[in-house]
């Protein structure tokens, strides 16, 4: 989804190298989620289960707003 490229592109672009290896192992994660996921994530419309993935999330939505 050309969406999630987009904003996922600037979070790489901007904060990738400044996360922890077990934060970049989380961002390896939630790359193998569905696109569908991701999407509800963040827009806000549902939550991972996975308490690292959805701070991951938070994170991503605040770096690109």
């Amino acid at each position: 989804m050309l969406e999630l490229d987009v904003l996922l592109n600037r979070f790489i672009d901007a904060c990738y190298t400044d996360l922890d290896s077990a934060q970049q192992d989380d961002f390896d994660n939630l790359l193998e989620q569905s696109d569908v996921d991701l999407y509800a994530w963040f827009t806000g419309r549902g939550a991972s289960p996975d308490s690292h993935i959805q701070a991951l999330v938070q994170k991503i939505r605040q770096v690109t707003d």
